[in-house]
C-alpha cells in the first residue's frame, strides 16, 4: 500500500509531499497544475527496471533522446537530481550529472546503438544502494534499456522490494490502446477467466452472455440475435471501458494509475463504469491513482462507494501558485460535503 510520496525537482515540481494516501485517489485540478505530474512520480517510484520515467514521456507523446532528456528536470536543470521519496521506505534518484563522460568513454561505444540517457540509483534509508543502472536508449529503434557495465547493481534484497510493492499499470489516452485488448482478452479466456469479464460487461449490457476473441478482433454474443457480433457494434463506451477493465485482470498488478479517466466515456456510463472498478479493486486488492477533469465522474464514485459502504478515498487538488505547486486535502467527509454544496472541480 503506497501512504506517501515525497517529489523533488521532477517537471513543474520542486518539492512537494502528498501523504494520507487510500485505496482509491483522485487528484483534480486546472491544467498546468502538476497533477499527472505527481501521478507519474508515483509510478516511477514503484520499484521497476529504471523504464519508467521513460514510459511516462512517452504517455504524453515525448520521444525520449539525450537532446531533450533535461525536460524530466524542474526548470531543465540537470544538476539536481530527480528525487522520488516512497513511504519514508525507499528513495529513487535520477540523475543526468555524469552524462557527458558516459557519452564520451568506451561504456557507449561498447554498446554500439545506445546513447546515455540518465543514471538511476535506489536507495534504502538514504544510504544503501539497493539498485543502480544506466538506462540508456537504442538509437535504432529507440527502445530503452539498462547499458550494461561495471555500475550496474542489483542487491538481492531488491527483489524483495518488488515483490513488496508489486506491479503497477499505467493508462492514458496515449496508452490504454496499446496493450491489446483483443490479445488480452483471449489469454484471459485461455486461462479460464472469461465470467470476470463477462460480469463486468453485465454492468453495460445485461443481455451478453458469450465472449470470443482471436486475439486480433473481439466478439460477443447477444441473447436473441443468434449470432458473433463485433465489439464495435456495441458503441465506443463498452469498448473503451474494456480497454482499462481488462487490463484490471493481470495477476500481479496491486496497483492502477490512469489519466483523466473520464477520456472516451460518456458521462451516462460513468455510475457503470465506478461500480466495475470498485468491485474488481475489491476483489483483487487494486489501489488506484486517477486523474479527471469530471465532477461528474467523482461524485457518481462517491455515491456509489457510500453506498458499499467504502470510506477509502481521497482527493487531492493542485494549485499552481506562482511558481510553486499547493495541495489541499480532501479526506472523504470534506469531499462528500464538497461535491453536495455543488463543488466544481475543473
Amino acid at each position: 500500500m503506497i501512504e506517501k510520496i515525497r517529489i523533488k525537482n521532477y517537471r513543474g515540481i520542486k518539492s512537494l509531499e502528498i501523504d494520507n494516501l487510500k485505496k482509491y485517489n483522485f487528484f483534480i485540478g486546472n491544467n498546468g497544475s502538476s497533477k499527472t505530474t505527481s501521478l507519474e512520480a508515483i509510478f516511477s517510484a514503484i520499484p521497476n527496471d529504471g523504464s519508467a520515467l521513460v514510459l511516462m514521456a512517452n504517455s504524453r507523446g515525448m520521444q525520449v533522446k539525450l537532446s531533450n532528456s533535461n525536460s524530466f528536470f524542474y526548470n531543465s536543470n540537470i544538476y539536481d537530481d530527480i528525487e522520488f521519496t516512497l513511504n519514508d521506505d525507499i528513495t529513487t534518484k535520477i540523475s543526468l550529472k555524469n552524462v557527458t563522460y558516459l557519452n564520451n568513454n568506451n561504456l557507449v561505444n561498447l554498446n554500439i546503438y545506445k546513447q546515455f540517457l540518465y543514471t538511476i540509483l535506489v536507495f534504502k534509508n538514504d544510504s544503501d544502494i539497493l539498485f543502480k543502472s544506466n538506462m540508456g536508449i537504442d538509437l535504432s529503434n529507440n527502445i530503452i534499456s539498462p547499458i550494461k557495465d561495471e555500475t550496474e547493481k542489483k542487491l538481492p534484497e531488491w527483489e524483495k522490494y518488488i515483490e513488496k510493492y508489486g506491479r503497477s499499470l499505467w493508462i492514458s489516452a496515449m496508452t490504454k490502446y496499446q496493450y491489446g485488448i483483443a490479445e488480452i482478452t483471449k489469454d484471459m479466456i485461455e486461462n479460464k477467466k472469461k465470467e470476470y469479464i463477462l460480469k463486468a460487461i453485465e454492468f453495460f449490457e445485461e443481455d451478453i452472455d458469450d465472449i470470443v476473441s482471436d486475439g486480433t478482433e473481439i466478439l460477443l454474443s447477444k441473447k436473441g440475435v443468434g449470432k458473433m457480433l463485433p465489439l464495435s457494434s456495441f458503441g465506443g463506451g463498452l469498448s473503451s471501458a474494456l480497454d482499462i477493465i481488462t487490463c484490471l485482470f493481470y495477476d500481479e498488478i496491486t496497483s492502477v494509475f490512469i489519466d483523466e479517466v473520464e477520456t472516451g466515456l460518456h458521462y451516462t456510463n460513468f455510475p457503470k463504469f465506478c461500480e466495475v472498478l470498485i468491485e474488481i479493486s475489491t476483489n483483487k486488492n487494486i489501489q488506484f491513482f486517477i486523474t479527471t477533469h469530471s465532477d461528474e465522474f467523482l461524485k457518481d464514485f462517491y455515491n456509489i462507494s457510500a453506498k458499499k459502504g467504502n470510506k477509502d478515498i481521497t482527493t487531492y487538488r493542485f494549485q499552481k501558485i506562482d511558481s510553486d505547486i499547493k495541495t489541499v486535502y480532501y479526506p472523504y467527509e470534506r469531499a462528500i460535503n464538497a461535491l453536495k454544496d455543488g463543488w466544481d472541480i475543473r
